[in-house]
Protein backbone atom coordinates (compact mmCIF):
# COMPACT_ATOMS: atom_id res chain seq x y z
CA UNK A 1 0.00 0.00 0.00
CA UNK A 2 1.35 3.40 -1.00
CA UNK A 3 1.38 6.30 1.44
CA UNK A 4 -0.25 9.55 0.36
CA UNK A 5 1.22 12.94 1.24
CA UNK A 6 -0.90 16.06 0.84
CA UNK A 7 1.24 19.10 0.05
CA UNK A 8 -0.31 22.56 -0.19
CA UNK A 9 1.53 25.28 -2.11
CA UNK A 10 0.34 28.87 -2.06
CA UNK A 11 3.09 31.29 -3.06
CA UNK A 12 5.84 31.01 -5.66
CA UNK A 13 8.49 32.15 -3.18
CA UNK A 14 7.82 29.33 -0.71
CA UNK A 15 6.65 26.58 -3.09
CA UNK A 16 10.11 25.27 -4.14
CA UNK A 17 11.12 24.67 -0.52
CA UNK A 18 7.83 22.99 0.39
CA UNK A 19 7.99 20.71 -2.65
CA UNK A 20 11.62 19.81 -1.95
CA UNK A 21 10.69 18.87 1.62
CA UNK A 22 7.73 16.79 0.41
CA UNK A 23 10.02 14.89 -1.94
CA UNK A 24 12.55 14.21 0.82
CA UNK A 25 9.78 13.11 3.18
CA UNK A 26 8.35 10.75 0.57
CA UNK A 27 11.81 9.20 0.19
CA UNK A 28 12.03 8.68 3.96
CA UNK A 29 8.73 6.79 3.70
CA UNK A 30 10.27 4.52 1.03
CA UNK A 31 8.13 6.14 -1.65
CA UNK A 32 4.76 7.85 -1.65
CA UNK A 33 2.18 9.56 -3.80
CA UNK A 34 2.48 13.33 -3.32
CA UNK A 35 -0.76 15.19 -4.00
CA UNK A 36 0.19 18.81 -4.60
CA UNK A 37 -2.77 21.14 -4.06
CA UNK A 38 -2.93 24.74 -5.28
CA UNK A 39 -5.97 26.62 -3.97
CA UNK A 40 -7.57 29.56 -5.76
CA UNK A 41 -9.27 32.01 -3.40
CA UNK A 42 -12.97 32.61 -4.23
CA UNK A 43 -13.42 36.30 -5.13
CA UNK A 44 -16.43 36.75 -2.86
CA UNK A 45 -14.38 35.84 0.22
CA UNK A 46 -12.04 38.78 -0.35
CA UNK A 47 -14.82 41.37 0.02
CA UNK A 48 -15.62 42.60 3.51
CA UNK A 49 -19.27 43.31 4.43
CA UNK A 50 -18.40 47.00 4.78
CA UNK A 51 -16.96 47.20 1.27
CA UNK A 52 -18.62 47.70 -2.07
CA UNK A 53 -20.56 45.00 -3.85
CA UNK A 54 -18.38 42.65 -5.89
CA UNK A 55 -18.83 43.82 -9.47
CA UNK A 56 -18.30 41.55 -12.47
CA UNK A 57 -15.24 43.48 -13.58
CA UNK A 58 -13.69 43.31 -10.10
CA UNK A 59 -14.47 39.61 -9.87
CA UNK A 60 -12.85 39.02 -13.26
CA UNK A 61 -9.69 40.82 -12.12
CA UNK A 62 -9.53 38.79 -8.93
CA UNK A 63 -9.99 35.51 -10.77
CA UNK A 64 -7.32 36.48 -13.30
CA UNK A 65 -4.89 37.30 -10.50
CA UNK A 66 -5.53 33.94 -8.83
CA UNK A 67 -5.12 32.14 -12.13
CA UNK A 68 -1.76 33.86 -12.71
CA UNK A 69 -0.59 32.89 -9.21
CA UNK A 70 -1.61 29.25 -9.66
CA UNK A 71 -0.03 29.13 -13.11
CA UNK A 72 3.27 30.31 -11.60
CA UNK A 73 2.95 27.54 -9.01
CA UNK A 74 2.29 25.00 -11.78
CA UNK A 75 5.53 25.97 -13.52
CA UNK A 76 7.43 25.39 -10.27
CA UNK A 77 5.63 22.08 -9.73
CA UNK A 78 6.39 20.84 -13.26
CA UNK A 79 10.11 21.51 -12.81
CA UNK A 80 10.11 19.72 -9.44
CA UNK A 81 8.05 16.75 -10.70
CA UNK A 82 10.56 16.04 -13.47
CA UNK A 83 13.35 15.54 -10.94
CA UNK A 84 11.68 13.61 -8.08
CA UNK A 85 13.46 10.47 -6.86
CA UNK A 86 12.29 7.03 -7.89
CA UNK A 87 9.29 5.89 -5.89
CA UNK A 88 7.83 9.39 -5.53
CA UNK A 89 4.64 9.81 -7.57
CA UNK A 90 3.60 13.47 -7.89
CA UNK A 91 0.08 14.63 -8.82
CA UNK A 92 -1.18 18.19 -9.37
CA UNK A 93 -4.57 19.54 -8.29
CA UNK A 94 -5.96 23.05 -8.79
CA UNK A 95 -9.17 23.86 -6.91
CA UNK A 96 -11.08 26.90 -5.70
CA UNK A 97 -12.15 27.21 -2.08
CA UNK A 98 -11.15 28.20 1.44
CA UNK A 99 -7.69 26.93 2.31
CA UNK A 100 -8.36 25.76 5.86
CA UNK A 101 -11.50 23.86 4.85
CA UNK A 102 -9.77 22.18 1.93
CA UNK A 103 -6.75 21.34 4.09
CA UNK A 104 -9.07 19.52 6.48
CA UNK A 105 -11.04 17.81 3.69
CA UNK A 106 -8.07 16.67 1.61
CA UNK A 107 -5.92 16.00 4.65
CA UNK A 108 -8.35 13.38 5.93
CA UNK A 109 -7.75 11.41 2.74
CA UNK A 110 -3.97 11.49 3.12
CA UNK A 111 -1.53 9.77 5.47
CA UNK A 112 0.65 12.86 6.01
CA UNK A 113 0.38 16.58 5.34
CA UNK A 114 3.25 18.88 4.36
CA UNK A 115 2.82 22.62 4.87
CA UNK A 116 5.06 25.65 5.12
CA UNK A 117 5.57 26.91 8.64
CA UNK A 118 3.70 30.20 9.12
CA UNK A 119 5.82 32.99 10.55
CA UNK A 120 4.69 35.44 13.20
CA UNK A 121 3.84 37.98 10.53
CA UNK A 122 2.11 35.64 8.09
CA UNK A 123 -1.54 36.10 7.25
CA UNK A 124 -4.22 34.63 9.48
CA UNK A 125 -5.22 32.23 6.69
CA UNK A 126 -1.77 30.56 6.86
CA UNK A 127 -2.13 29.94 10.59
CA UNK A 128 -5.72 28.73 10.20
CA UNK A 129 -4.64 26.24 7.55
CA UNK A 130 -1.97 24.77 9.82
CA UNK A 131 -4.42 24.59 12.73
CA UNK A 132 -7.03 22.86 10.56
CA UNK A 133 -4.44 20.33 9.38
CA UNK A 134 -3.22 19.68 12.93
CA UNK A 135 -6.49 19.54 14.82
CA UNK A 136 -9.17 18.54 12.30
CA UNK A 137 -7.62 15.76 10.25
CA UNK A 138 -6.09 13.39 12.84
CA UNK A 139 -3.01 13.26 10.60
CA UNK A 140 0.67 14.05 11.23
CA UNK A 141 1.78 17.36 9.76
CA UNK A 142 5.30 18.14 8.58
CA UNK A 143 5.99 21.86 8.95
CA UNK A 144 8.63 23.16 6.55
CA UNK A 145 10.78 26.11 7.69
CA UNK A 146 11.59 29.08 5.45
CA UNK A 147 15.14 27.80 4.98
CA UNK A 148 15.97 25.11 2.42
CA UNK A 149 14.86 21.69 3.69
CA UNK A 150 15.50 19.11 0.98
CA UNK A 151 17.68 16.76 3.07
CA UNK A 152 16.59 15.67 6.53
CA UNK A 153 15.68 12.61 8.58
CA UNK A 154 19.20 11.36 9.28
CA UNK A 155 19.54 12.82 12.77
CA UNK A 156 16.10 13.01 14.37
CA UNK A 157 15.21 14.61 17.71
CA UNK A 158 12.04 13.62 19.56
CA UNK A 159 10.45 16.06 21.99
CA UNK A 160 9.21 13.55 24.55
CA UNK A 161 6.68 13.67 27.35
CA UNK A 162 4.83 10.63 28.62
CA UNK A 163 1.37 11.23 27.14
CA UNK A 164 -0.72 10.03 24.22
CA UNK A 165 0.13 12.93 21.89
CA UNK A 166 3.85 12.30 22.10
CA UNK A 167 3.21 8.58 21.58
CA UNK A 168 1.07 9.32 18.50
CA UNK A 169 3.76 11.63 17.13
CA UNK A 170 6.41 8.94 17.56
CA UNK A 171 4.17 6.32 15.93
CA UNK A 172 3.72 8.66 12.96
CA UNK A 173 7.47 9.07 12.63
CA UNK A 174 8.53 5.44 13.06
CA UNK A 175 9.07 4.89 9.34
CA UNK A 176 11.38 7.90 9.29
CA UNK A 177 13.17 6.81 12.46
CA UNK A 178 14.01 3.44 10.94
CA UNK A 179 16.26 5.22 8.43
CA UNK A 180 17.84 7.65 10.89
CA UNK A 181 21.52 7.39 11.67
CA UNK A 182 20.98 8.80 15.18
CA UNK A 183 17.88 9.49 17.25
CA UNK A 184 17.79 11.83 20.24
CA UNK A 185 15.07 11.93 22.89
CA UNK A 186 14.69 15.39 24.43
CA UNK A 187 12.67 15.30 27.64
CA UNK A 188 12.02 18.21 29.97
CA UNK A 189 11.99 18.01 33.74
CA UNK A 190 11.14 20.58 36.38
CA UNK A 191 13.35 21.13 39.40
CA UNK A 192 12.68 18.51 42.07
CA UNK A 193 10.74 16.20 39.76
CA UNK A 194 11.73 12.60 39.06
CA UNK A 195 13.98 12.22 36.01
CA UNK A 196 12.20 10.99 32.85
CA UNK A 197 12.63 7.43 31.68
CA UNK A 198 13.52 6.18 28.21
CA UNK A 199 10.29 5.89 26.14
CA UNK A 200 8.99 2.33 26.10
CA UNK A 201 7.53 2.86 22.63
CA UNK A 202 11.02 3.25 21.18
CA UNK A 203 12.29 0.20 23.03
CA UNK A 204 9.30 -1.84 21.82
CA UNK A 205 10.03 -0.91 18.20
CA UNK A 206 13.75 -1.52 18.45
CA UNK A 207 14.72 2.13 18.01
CA UNK A 208 18.06 2.99 19.60
CA UNK A 209 18.19 6.56 20.89
CA UNK A 210 20.05 8.85 23.25
CA UNK A 211 18.08 10.37 26.13
CA UNK A 212 18.82 14.02 26.93
CA UNK A 213 17.13 15.63 29.93
CA UNK A 214 16.45 19.36 29.64
CA UNK A 215 15.55 21.64 32.55
CA UNK A 216 12.16 23.35 32.40
CA UNK A 217 12.47 26.88 33.70
CA UNK A 218 10.70 30.18 33.34
CA UNK A 219 11.71 30.68 29.69
CA UNK A 220 10.11 29.22 26.57
CA UNK A 221 10.72 25.48 26.56
CA UNK A 222 10.27 25.46 22.79
CA UNK A 223 13.39 27.60 22.52
CA UNK A 224 15.25 25.14 24.77
CA UNK A 225 14.17 22.25 22.53
CA UNK A 226 15.32 23.93 19.34
CA UNK A 227 18.64 24.99 20.86
CA UNK A 228 19.38 21.45 22.04
CA UNK A 229 18.32 19.97 18.71
CA UNK A 230 20.80 22.20 16.92
CA UNK A 231 23.54 21.42 19.43
CA UNK A 232 23.08 17.73 18.66
CA UNK A 233 23.07 18.36 14.92
CA UNK A 234 19.47 17.20 14.49
CA UNK A 235 17.93 17.87 11.08
CA UNK A 236 14.32 17.00 12.04
CA UNK A 237 12.14 17.25 15.14
CA UNK A 238 9.19 15.01 16.08
CA UNK A 239 6.74 16.47 18.58
CA UNK A 240 3.19 16.16 19.86
CA UNK A 241 0.88 19.14 19.23
CA UNK A 242 -1.22 20.61 22.03
CA UNK A 243 -3.97 23.16 22.44
CA UNK A 244 -5.62 24.51 25.59
CA UNK A 245 -8.92 25.86 24.30
CA UNK A 246 -11.75 24.92 21.94
CA UNK A 247 -10.83 28.13 20.10
CA UNK A 248 -7.82 26.43 18.57
CA UNK A 249 -6.86 29.31 16.35
CA UNK A 250 -6.24 31.45 19.43
CA UNK A 251 -4.81 29.30 22.19
CA UNK A 252 -2.42 26.43 21.49
CA UNK A 253 0.14 24.93 23.83
CA UNK A 254 3.24 26.97 24.57
CA UNK A 255 5.73 24.61 22.91
CA UNK A 256 3.44 24.10 19.90
CA UNK A 257 2.99 27.85 19.50
CA UNK A 258 6.72 28.47 19.72
CA UNK A 259 7.50 25.84 17.09
CA UNK A 260 4.80 27.20 14.78
CA UNK A 261 6.47 30.59 14.93
CA UNK A 262 10.19 29.81 15.21
CA UNK A 263 11.14 26.28 14.09
CA UNK A 264 14.02 26.46 11.61
CA UNK A 265 14.16 22.74 10.85
CA UNK A 266 11.39 20.40 9.64
CA UNK A 267 9.00 19.49 12.46
CA UNK A 268 6.66 16.50 12.36
CA UNK A 269 3.69 17.34 14.61
CA UNK A 270 0.79 15.10 15.64
CA UNK A 271 -2.15 15.98 17.86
Amino acid sequence: MTSVILTIVDRPDSAPNVLAAAGCFATLLNGARVNVLAIRVPPETTILPTEEVLTRSHEARLRAGEQDRVQALRVIYDAWAKAVPQGVAPAWFDVEGLEDGLAAEWGQRADYIVLKRPGRRDQAVDRQTVHAALFETDRPVLLVPPVRADTFGRRVAIAWRDDKRAVRAVLSGLRCLSQAERVFVLSGVREGAAPPEFPEILRDHGIEAELHVLPIGSGAFGETLLRKAHTLGADMLVCGAFFHSPVRELIVGGVTRYLLEHADLPVLLRH
